[in-house]
């Protein structure tokens, strides 16, 4: 159980990383982040429902 909510910290820190590298500069960029920040609700999801 430690390592998968290791292997989730890693995965939510680069995803808030690519989120604050690159800001919106076209409408395919904002796309983007939003699939970013998608991913990101659902690594915390699951987090959190492997932490109950």
């Amino acid at each position: 159980m430690k390592r998968t909510l290791h292997a989730l910290d890693k995965i939510q820190e680069r995803l808030e990383s690519e989120l604050d590298s690159r800001p919106p500069a076209s409408e395919k960029d904002a796309g983007y982040r939003s699939g970013i920040s998608e991913a990101l609700v659902c690594v915390m999801e699951v987090r959190q429902s492997l932490a109950r």
